[in-house]
């Protein structure tokens, strides 16, 4: 991690992606914001992260989230002990067949108001039976003044392409530099990403409290907003938007230029008024909150 920037390790075993894969299916399909959803398109665009406020706060993703920090805060023992580690929340995907995210080219993505001496590391659990893959420039990891998603402008870099195998996680500093592949896969693709942030002092680069309390969609590690669908499909694709609308309960939607589509960035499930997941218990909040490595 020190010297490339990524580390992989093992959450599940491969015998159990099966169940996990119809758990985390079953979650979504029991989403309060969608009326029935036949194709697993949760959120519009080739990514696949969903922006919905139910799947940052459902069951199955608490428990992935609080697993896989257990495991991430004990791998980072032998160099980080001494330091503060706070959990961050970020996002399920679900890639349909024959989708492919947008390729974007080297950069890097930073987290607003960090401070020098402390880092935010990203990453993703694969639920698939096959390999993910994540391309980066080993050892490029760095401090950035700017935050967001950093763009590398008319530079040239040899990367690698890093395997991450079935029941397995990455775990990167996010300022390595790293690219995303408009990949198409064959079969839906399931990941549940990770975020950290790490300092030499007891603080939060987020409150996350209200977002718990009202089961909200919080900021991203890199500070942005998750939205629903993309500004182009708004300019481009005003008739797919409005169709993809159609899956999302009324409290969701609002009408635009005579369009009834859904909210770009969405309310909290409280703000709905629709039920809310079981409030979160002292061991999951915990992990929201800057503990010792």
């Amino acid at each position: 991690m020190n010297e490339e920037g990524y580390l992989t390790f093992k959450v599940f075993e491969p015998s159990e992606l099966p169940e996990l894969r119809k758990q985390f299916k079953e979650t979504c399909k029991e989403f309060p914001e969608f009326l029935e959803v036949s194709d697993e398109e949760y959120v519009l665009g080739g990514f696949g992260a969903l922006g919905n406020p139910a799947s940052f706060h459902n069951y199955f993703i608490r428990y992935i989230r609080y697993k896989v920090f257990k495991i991430v805060k004990k791998l980072l023992e032998k160099d980080l002990k001494g330091k503060y580690i706070q959990g961050l929340f970020d996002r399920m995907l679900i890639r349909p067949p024959g989708r492919a995210p947008t390729k974007e080219s080297w950069h890097r993505d930073v987290t607003p108001g960090l401070k020098e001496t402390s880092f935010v590391f990203g990453g993703w659990v694969n639920f698939d039976n096959e390999n993910n893959y994540f391309s980066c420039v080993p050892g490029t990891q760095t401090s950035q003044k700017e935050s967001g998603f950093v763009k590398l402008k008319d530079q040239e870099f040899t990367g690698k392409k890093i395997e991450i195998l079935p029941g397995h996680g990455i775990l990167f500093h996010q300022s390595l530099i790293h690219e995303v592949l408009p990949t198409k896969l064959k079969h839906t693709s399931y990941r549940i990403f990770h975020g950290f942030h790490i300092s030499e002092e007891k603080e939060n680069i987020f409150d996350y409290s209200k977002i718990i309390e009202t089961q909200g969609v919080p900021p991203l590690p890199s500070g942005q907003t998750p939205p629903m669908y993309a500004k182009l499909h708004w300019v481009n694709w005003k008739d797919k938007l409005e169709i993809f609308s159609q899956k999302i309960k009324p409290e969701c939607l609002d009408v635009k230029a005579s369009r009834t589509i859904v909210h770009r960035f969405m309310k909290s499930l409280k703000s709905y008024d629709f039920p809310l997941y079981e409030s979160y218990n002292k061991k999951e909040i915990e992990i929201f909150n800057s503990q010792l490595i």
